[in-house]
């Protein structure tokens, strides 16, 4: 295998059949051996996700971020009670840095940094547009910046807000009608400060402005939980900077997370907005329901959101 570097490499650990077992795997980071539990996951879906990435990248035709996308849809419908931020990190992320080099000769970490992010939102966009479009709802991912250019500007903040802060804009299917859009990240990582300009300016003018994410996080060996994906929103009694930008400022309208770990928000919070941990086995989950109540909303008031809070001014 054309690889070099030794977290590249996984290797199952096999145990009897026996009922709550969760499947293991073994792999190698800082020339230290982690074991990782991965509950809801059987070893033939762990195979098939694998086998699906070897066929898709073995073919000229298919763009890594389409590899990427059906692997990871293939992983949640085979695994529906496991975390779906784990399928993403673990089983669809490590084993796409293993396949890549077999097929293509590009760095799996730049490769997975410029793929991955589109491919969660076409995975997005496939979850959601049946249950949607049952409620007259069409979503639809912005890819390519004419698109995402002409979104901005049906919410007249295109003068205010670069092109790239809005990754799938929400409409009234029969209308054509643009009533929010979603700010979609695998990872709080990615400086989702960036996107509280666009977030606040959408709200302010009426459209719903939802982030929605994987929260994946994990640290590496020496750390005494190592790649235990439990993302960055922190607790309720101690939270984080990013659990902030909504419970505190509502910046967003809401935060959506399908890490299981992720702790929900309590009934109420200083500034109305709230974390929502998400079941995708089970559809409508929070996301769509709050997607369908915001699309009733605009179509009776013309808005759906309310101006966000005022932010604290230093001094």
């Amino acid at each position: 295998m054309p690889v070099a570097r030794d977290d590249y490499c996984i290797r199952l650990i096999r145990f009897p059949e026996k009922a709550g077992f969760p499947l293991q795997f073994r792999t190698t980071m800082n020339k230290i051996d982690v074991v990782i539990d991965l509950p809801g996951v059987s070893e033939p879906a762990f195979k098939a996700v694998g086998e699906l990435m070897d066929k898709s990248l073995a073919r000229k035709s298919v763009k890594n971020r389409d590899a990427i996308k059906d692997a990871f849809l293939v992983a949640l419908k085979t695994c529906p009670s496991a975390n779906p931020s784990d399928l993403w990190h673990h089983v669809v992320y490590r084993q796409y840095l293993n396949i890549l080099p077999l097929h293509r000769s590009q760095s799996p970490d730049q490769s997975w940094k410029r793929a991955s992010g589109n491919a969660l939102e076409v995975a997005l966009e496939e979850i959601y547009e049946a249950i949607l479009a049952e409620n007259n709802i069409r979503i639809q991912v912005l890819i390519g910046k004419p698109k995402k250019i002409a979104a901005l500007k049906a919410m007249c903040i295109d003068e205010v807000v670069g092109s790239d802060k809005l990754d799938i804009a929400l409409y009234i299917d029969d209308t054509d009608e643009l009533f929010g859009g979603v700010h979609v990240k695998s990872s709080l990582a990615e400086r989702i400060s960036d996107d509280v300009p666009c977030s606040r300016e959408m709200m302010k003018n009426g459209f719903f402005s939802p982030m929605w994410t994987l929260d994946v996080k994990s640290f590496p060996p020496p750390h005494p939980d190592p790649l235990v994906n439990r993302g960055e929103l922190g607790s309720l009694e101690a939270p984080s900077e990013k659990r902030k930008y909504v419970e505190i400022h509502g910046s967003f309208d809401h935060l959506f997370s399908a890490n299981t770990r992720s702790v929900p928000s309590a009934a109420t919070t200083p500034s109305g907005k709230r974390v929502f941990r998400l079941d995708l086995a089970n559809q409508p989950d929070f996301f769509a329901k709050e997607v369908i109540a915001r699309a009733t909303m605009f179509k009776v008031r013309g808005r759906a959101a309310s101006p966000p809070p005022e932010l604290d001014q230093p001094g």
